[in-house]
């Protein structure tokens, strides 16, 4: 971290030496005849000045020949005003250029001045507004702090004009100051969005799109992009996998399955690229749901994409930024350990349940020692979580960016590190991620060319204990209070699945490092003597590789007398592959306007894609030292090593026609002839296409004289089309095949070499299985777009699935490999909206509030896999069957009364059941217990209903924000140890709560000195241990505070300096809490979720 830290202020002291000199006030140009605009360009490049300045009163297209090519600015501009009425001023670091008062106009003024301020929605000061006296040409610029001051007639009018603001008109009326608020216009500042092959306005979408600003996943506590999503976009639905440094959470889009991503145009085939983006360099993220947006990626875009535009160079003075983030994390829930003596407690009142005395397990002196640790080795009471767990587990992350213009060249610069270390005692887990990013562009004005090359890369590193973070919190979260840690001799005890030896340095590791390099080449020609005619390319390459290196030891353990725990000798396993792929696009697009009110859009697109990767391991075993970590070390008896490589390509033809008529109707068809060398030849196209419908009804003519003013958008929208996919499809499935076995036959008594034969499979049962898609959809935005809605309703149906036929056999060879079945139909609907507001109260404060859900459930309509037994049973079956949580019984509560245990009806399989035990259910009421009175119960624990509540609070410099989110009702059930009622796992204070005579209210059974008490009564799949795991979280809270808005406002070589405090996962509502955290993806001991504290800077310059 150092290094980096270094190297990142290295560059940023570099570049402000470079921009210090710049700030000489002498300029030097290529030419002594220049235009204006290129003269303001050097001036802002060469200095600290920006310069600003009307387009109605000067033309900077004008070629200018000044005397000399290098001279003071003063001198230049002095040049450039001679013989006109134009005239500049210096306002604090920028140049004003506006119109010399005419005699004519100062006769027509009385003398009165005017002062006022210009400010936006959110009481900003707009710089360089342009303020005239209305009927002259009488004006002034607005300065940096958006004020102006002007001398007009009595009964003058003040026309206030600004890029992306609606003009006004306002009276003087005798006033001598006026604040002047501009309203965004919503024509101009139409928001872009990006879609596939390109982009679009929200204004025109007929797809069911979801955007979010790249400014709203920044300078959050969260270690990816992945889990900054949750809650912030309809349809997304990302599930924590745990707190373990470098996990990532899975996503969903409306419930599907893996999506697909595309980053700056370039299809990922995984997560990694996206998951490893450096947040700060994200433009633009938009989530494409409905087949009107999928189609154009055919078969691999049955379940959505995440599409990524990440930030580009633009003109203007060289910016550099700097953000630092430290961060600490908590497990959200830990739970409170009972000590050894409650422990010992629980043992004897478990015999008790059993029918044994009071000090069965723990005599009455056992239990004084256990007391008062009058004999710590042989009754110890060991704080496991104490020795093995920090505070708090540290977090760091820093970014730096430059981004400018230079000789017509667009710029935009990156580097980025993220170090997230761990709660465990030792340096054995940690995780480490390094970004790099430089997207530079030009345009050749002359001819229409614009060029880009981006270059991205990212490397990780990955440290991992041999035994795996989730083994050892596990081991840790369920070690016994008299249980020994350490010997008297401070060495680790003798105790198996010791969690402190675990995560000893010396106990090995498990290294993961991985490095991808990514590098583009785009060109988009606007033809010149076409109009609307442009011709594109782009070219991809990128490189991805990896290193696996584990090593499998034990920190030495001793028995109380001194001797040394005998352990298997120690092994070592390396890993390593190599990929690369490319891809080429090459596009052309049309779009013309006729007759004012027709509107065409086309675009025609060839892609072709290869792959390639190899991959080798070795291992050996039996070292001697664990020192020596390096494969040469080993024992050469017993080493392995294999090695294999892969190849594979895509092809696909896209073509996409839109027309819009008057704004009021839009109709998109798109489609994808896609190509896969996983099919047999003649299997290996598929067509997918779409057809989308928008109606505007605010632009109907009918609607207009209706004057609704507060109705700004009201349109409808439809799509209809297919996807396709290959999931679970093998390559070259369709090929006989033949493995290579060591052990293949026996000759002459002694085992050979030789292949095996495989399975043997017709071709025309391996092709693509398709989704068809249908979505409904409305946009909405009232009181001048302060208020924007949309809701939609989807529903997609999937036939065909991959199954495996069984106690089938092919003749003459092989067995039946899995195949696609056609009468599989899948179907899955639901809806999601969302609705914002943002305004402005008074001066100075703004807020925003927006809030979403995502709703969906599916229902397997034909599923040829389901066994015959469960399809003939109606509880069981998931034929015609929405989701639930799993096939179990219903419980009835626990026995209270020895009338209950003999006459409820009990489990064939539970035998003397006492007082506390779980009663089952008798469903079909044939008096006796068993398999046929397991039902379909409850919600799977992926969530199908989420929501999200997100909030920001301006005022004065100051932003507080925050994002809450939740889910409707999902169900989770007990870990192992909880459910095993054996007193040996009584080990937290929850599990207190037990059934016995004085706590019959009790919310588990009662505990047991057996394994499986009453031929595991209490351990059979039942309601009893599944809880609803719906919850409400906060998932963050920011306050920051912008020094540039006051305290440092006039430092003019600083232009950002914000500070912000915050937290993640800061509390949370649910009925789990109290066990284990709702968003975990196991209850068994996992790695926790973490509650996260930042404290963050941003400086730029």
């Amino acid at each position: 971290m150092k290094v980096a830290v270094f190297m990142m202020f290295f560059c940023v002291f570099q570049l402000l030496a470079s921009n210090g000199k710049a700030q000489n006030v002498v300029i030097e140009l290529s030419s002594n005849s220049v235009t204006v605009e290129t003269l303001f360009a050097e001036i802002e490049k060469q200095t600290d000045y920006l310069v600003v300045y009307s387009s109605r009163e000067l033309d900077v297209k004008t070629k200018i020949l000044f005397s000399k090519k290098k001279a003071k600015v003063s001198e230049m501009l002095d040049e450039l005003l001679r013989n006109t009425n134009l005239k500049y001023e210096h306002t604090n670091n920028y140049i004003v250029f506006s119109k010399k008062v005419s005699e004519s106009d100062v006769r027509q003024q009385t003398g009165k001045k005017i002062t006022g301020t210009v400010v936006d929605n959110n009481g900003e000061a707009v710089i360089g507004a342009s303020v005239h006296e209305k009927g002259t040409t009488n004006g002034v610029i607005t300065d940096i702090e958006g004020k102006f001051s002007l001398e007009v007639a009595d009964k003058a009018w003040l026309t206030i004009s600004y890029i992306g603001y609606v003009s006004q008109t306002v009276p003087v009326n005798g006033k001598n100051h006026v604040i002047i608020k501009l309203a965004e216009d919503t024509k101009v500042l139409d928001e872009v969005i990006v879609i596939g092959y390109g982009s679009t306005s929200s204004k025109k979408m007929v797809a069911a799109v979801t955007a979010v600003k790249g400014e709203k996943l920044q300078d959050l506590p969260f270690a990816n992009v992945t889990s900054v999503l949750q809650g912030r976009a309809t349809g997304v639905i990302v599930q924590n996998q745990g707190g373990e440094p470098g996990s990532v959470p899975s996503v969903s889009i409306r419930g599907g399955g893996k999506p697909l991503y595309v980053i700056d145009g370039v299809i990922t085939t995984d997560d990694w690229e996206f998951r490893t983006l450096n947040p700060n360099d994200i433009e633009s993220l938009s989530v494409l749901k409905d087949a009107a947006s999928l189609a154009v990626y055919g078969s691999r875009a049955a379940d959505g994409i995440i599409m990524v535009k990440t930030k580009e160079g633009r003109k203007g003075k060289t910016s550099i930024v700097y953000t630092f983030n430290a961060q600490f994390s908590q497990p959200t829930v830990l739970a409170d350990k009972i000590d050894s003596y409650t422990y010992a407690n629980a043992q004897n009142q478990a015999a008790m349940s059993d029918g044994h005395g009071e000090y069965h397990t723990y005599s009455k002196e056992e239990m004084d020692i256990i007391r008062n640790q009058s004999d710590p080795l042989k009754y110890p009471n060991t704080d496991w979580f104490d020795l093995g767990l920090k505070n708090f587990a540290p977090e760091y992350r820093h970014s730096l960016s430059m981004t400018g213009n230079r000789k017509d060249i667009n710029y935009y610069i990156s580097l980025g590190t993220f170090e997230q270390g761990s709660l465990y005692k030792s340096d054995a887990l940690n995780y480490s991620r390094y970004n790099l990013r430089s997207n530079v562009n030009t345009t050749f004005e002359e001819i229409g060319l614009k060029v880009a090359v981006n270059i991205n890369a990212a490397y990780e590193k990955k440290k991992y204990p041999s035994f795996s973070a989730n083994t050892i919190w596990d081991h840790l979260n369920n070690k016994k209070p008299l249980e020994l840690a350490y010997n008297q001799d401070g060495t680790l005890s003798s105790i198996s699945d010791h969690p402190l030896m675990e995560m000893d340095e010396r106990s090995g590791y498990d290294k993961n490092d991985g490095l991808y390099v990514n590098t583009q080449f785009v060109a988009d020609w606007a033809l010149p003597w076409v109009k609307g005619l442009s011709l594109g390319t782009m070219l991809n390459y990128r490189l991805n590789s990896s290193h696996v290196k584990g090593l499998s030891a034990r920190a030495p353990q001793y028995n109380q007398d001194g001797t040394l725990v005998v352990v298997t000798k120690p092994s070592l396993k390396e890993e390593a592959y190599f990929g690369d792929s490319y891809s080429l696009e090459l596009n052309a697009a049309y779009t013309q306007t006729f007759a004012e009110k027709h509107t065409i859009d086309a675009k025609a697109v060839f892609t072709v894609s290869e792959n390639n990767g190899s991959y080798f391991w070795a291992s050996r075993k039996d070292y001697l030292s664990a020192t020596v970590d390096q494969l040469f070390a080993g024992s050469s008896i017993g080493m392995q090593n294999s090695g294999n490589s892969d190849e594979g390509g895509r092809m696909g033809l896209v073509g996409r026609l839109k027309y819009d008529f008057d704004s009021r109707y839009y109709i998109e068809g798109s489609f994808r002839y896609d190509g896969s060398d996983n099919f047999a030849p003649g299997h290996r196209w598929g067509f997918f296409p779409s057809v989308a419908l928008a109606w505007d009804i605010t632009e109907e003519p009918f609607f207009k004289n209706l004057n609704l003013k507060n109705v700004n958008l009201l349109k409808l929208r439809g799509s209809y089309g297919q996807t396709g996919t290959e999931s679970g499809v093998n390559r070259f499935g369709y090929l006989s095949t033949y493995s290579l076995a060591e052990n293949a036959i026996c000759i002459g008594g002694n085992l050979q070499s030789g292949f095996n034969e495989g399975a043997l499979v017709s071709p025309e049962l391996l092709s693509w299985y398709t989704r068809n898609s249908l979505n409904y959809g409305i946009d909405v935005a009232f009181f001048n777009h302060r208020l924007k809605g949309s809701a939609d309703y989807f529903f997609y149906v999937t036939k065909g699935g991959l199954v495996s036929p069984a106690d089938r056999y092919v003749v003459p060879l092989g067995t039946a490999l899995p195949q696609i079945k056609s009468e599989n139909e899948h179907r899955r609907e639901g809806f999601e909206a969302s609705l914002r507001w943002d305004d402005k109260i008074g001066s100075g404060f703004y807020y925003e509030v927006g809030t979403n859900m995502t709703y969906y459930n599916n229902l397997y309509v034909k599923n040829q896999g389901e066994a015959l037994s469960d399809l003939k049973n109606p509880y069981k079956r998931s034929t015609h069957q929405t989701d639930y949580y799993g096939i179990m019984y219903m419980d009835n509560g626990l026995y209270q009364t020895p009338e209950q245990v003999l006459g409820v009806p009990r489990r064939l399989q539970s035998s003397a059941t006492k007082l506390g035990d779980i009663a089952y259910e008798d469903i079909n009421g044939d008096g006796k217990i068993d398999g046929e009175d397991q039902v379909r119960w409850g919600m799977p624990s992926a969530p199908h209903f989420t929501y999200g509540f997100d909030f920001v609070l301006g005022y004065k410099g100051f932003t507080l924000s925050g994002l809450l989110y939740g889910t409707g009702k999902r169900n989770m059930e007990f870990g192992v140890t909880t459910k095993k009622n054996e007193a040996i796992w009584v080990l937290n204070d929850y599990q207190l709560d037990y059934w016995r005579e004085d706590n019959r209210d009790a919310t588990f059974p009662r505990i047991s000195l057996e394994a499986l008490p009453n031929g595991s009564n209490n351990q059979a799949a039942s309601t009893f241990w599944v809880k609803n795991a719906s919850f409400l979280r906060l998932k963050n809270l920011t306050l920051e505070y912008d020094f540039k808005y006051k305290l440092l406002r006039n430092v003019k070589w600083l232009s950002t300096c914000r500070a912000n405090i915050t937290g993640a996962n800061l509390f949370t509502i649910s009925n789990v809490m109290d066990y284990f955290d709702p968003e975990t993806t196991s209850t068994n001991g996992g790695y926790p979720v973490q509650r996260v504290y930042s404290l963050g800077v941003t400086i730029g310059f």
